[in-house]
């Protein structure tokens, strides 16, 4: 890379341990080019966390790529590599990918011949070209991987992303470190006050919380912190300063690693971007599991949808973790609607898959009748899963940021003792609702009221047809502008919707 002139690349991927040669590959780097870092999850945090410094975070894209046995001593099947993408800013360069062109064809449900993907009444917004890509990408082939050099699907994909006229396309290739040593924890906590271990939720700060409880108490703890997106809570200040926020977060992931007994778990759910510089932060404190990709689509949004929950996953030195076999989840080719689930499984048809670290098979909870008061609720499934895995009965559990309560809830119905913490009080008493009424959600059907979307879409599509053209405003009859207006924030906002038929 040091013969390489400054500024004169418009993309490069570079295996993970490249080391000193990064700040090469970023002098090399012209303004608006892509550096993509690829390697296993437990290499690449400190790389990212390093070239957050200089450059612009875009997508920490898991790939579920690799052909692997599950781990003899316990742990979940290691599929999942990691390719990191950076943007280089100036001269008013823009980010661009080609995603308008680059798409996956609609995946069908092995059973059923429906597509994998529920439109939920709006197949008529299907893509005929395909679906967009997202930030896991879980079709391309599995394969042994013993080396560090991008397998050539990875590398296709990401040249007919990136491709344009006159651009260059630069592939260095490193050998990953050969390990690292993992230091034990410090600090004994015997002068700190004694920490509950029943079952309750406190109305506390989780780092005061944290710095007067002793060390060696929780089996588990499980962290699902703000992700500084501005979200409306009511007792914290979800837009902080990046340096203030991530020092935060040091200060409580630095209590739950001391707080854990010796051989236990802790898991902690953020967006990638973040996530990075906690998995430094915890490099020094624990010992790695797994970087898990939790592929949770939650609104199509950004050139390459985002997908990715970084879920990680470390235990504490000392004891022997405890990891427990699940049933296996059912294999993804098939979809997950309730009428086929049942259908396929009484008629034998019942493939199953390993469970890796590429989570597939939960999704986020999308409509507000489902979640309580909460901006960021957590699907139970969830925490079943998590603590299922990684508990015993009778062990405790430890939830910083209690939120609405589901870490409690499951963990009352599994067995489990529970410690949870918030700082709003609001939060508190839901939780403790939640509790005393623990039943399962029931499922409330909406009701039909005024003009629908589906009609308004149709009408449009349809005239778009026609006109071999986006429609005009006076094209549109009256009575349709009118239910337009009541539908939609803005006129365009539905008129969008006609592009897929042109």
């Amino acid at each position: 890379m040091r013969r390489v002139q400054r500024e004169s690349c418009d993309t490069i991927i570079v295996s993970a341990g490249a080391g000193e040669r990064l700040d090469d590959c970023v002098q090399a780097l012209k303004p608006g080019g892509l550096l993509l870092v690829y390697g296993p999850p437990h290499v690449l945090p400190r790389h990212g966390a390093c070239l957050s410094r200089q450059l612009v975070f875009k997508y920490w894209i898991a790939l579920d790529i690799a052909h692997a046995p599950r781990p003899p001593a316990g742990g979940l099947q290691p599929t999942h590599r990691g390719l990191l993408m950076f943007w280089k800013p100036g001269d008013g360069a823009k980010f661009q990918l080609n995603n308008a062109t680059v798409r996956l064809p609609h995946a069908h449900c092995a059973a059923c011949g429906q597509t994998l993907r529920d439109w939920g009444g709006k197949k008529h917004l299907m893509n005929p070209r395909g679906t967009a890509l997202s930030d896991v990408w879980r079709d391309l082939p599995r394969r042994p991987i013993h080396d560090h050099v991008v397998p050539e699907a990875v590398l296709a994909r990401l040249r007919a992303l990136t491709e344009r006229d006159g651009a260059s396309f630069v592939q260095v290739v490193e050998s990953w470190p050969c390990g690292r040593g993992i230091p034990a924890p410090t600090g004994t906590g015997r002068d700190r006050n004694v920490a509950p271990t029943g079952n309750v939720i406190l109305h506390s700060d989780c780092v005061t919380f944290l710095d007067s409880c002793p060390a060696g108490v929780f089996d588990l703890g499980f962290a699902d912190p703000p992700y500084n997106l501005q979200k409306l809570y009511s007792g914290y200040d979800d837009a902080r300063a990046e340096h203030e926020y991530l020092a935060w977060c040091d200060r409580w992931l630095a209590g739950l690693a001391r707080a854990l007994k010796p051989g236990g778990s802790l898991f902690v759910l953020n967006l990638p971007k973040w996530a990075l510089h906690h998995a430094v932060t915890l490099d020094r404190l624990l010992e790695f599991r797994h970087w898990i990709a939790w592929d949770a689509l939650s609104e199509p949004r950004g050139k390459i949808m985002p997908a990715h929950y970084a879920l990680l996953y470390y235990t504490k030195p000392g004891g022997p973790p405890t990891f427990n076999q699940l049933p296996p989840p059912d294999a993804p080719t098939y979809c997950l609607r309730a009428k086929c689930i049942q259908q396929r499984k009484a008629a034998g048809q019942d493939d199953k898959v390993d469970l890796s670290d590429v989570w597939f098979d939960i999704h986020r909870i999308r409509h507000k009748r489902d979640r309580d008061h909460h901006p960021c609720q957590l699907p139970e499934k969830l925490m079943e899963r998590i603590l299922a895995l990684t508990t015993r009965p009778g062990d405790v559990v430890f939830d910083p940021f209690a939120g609405t309560g589901t870490t409690a809830v499951v963990a009352k119905r599994l067995g489990r003792h529970f410690v949870l913490t918030d700082c709003d009080p609001e939060y508190v008493r839901i939780t403790q609702e939640r509790l005393a009424n623990d039943q399962p959600r029931a499922r409330v059907a909406r009701p039909r009221a005024g003009p629908q979307k589906r009609e308004v879409e149709l009408y449009l599509q349809e005239l778009a047809r026609r006109l071999k053209r986006m429609p005009l405003e006076t094209e549109i009859t009256p009575v349709m502008l009118e239910k337009i207006d009541r539908l939609y924030p803005y006129r365009d906002a539905a008129l969008k919707r006609c592009r897929i038929v042109l």
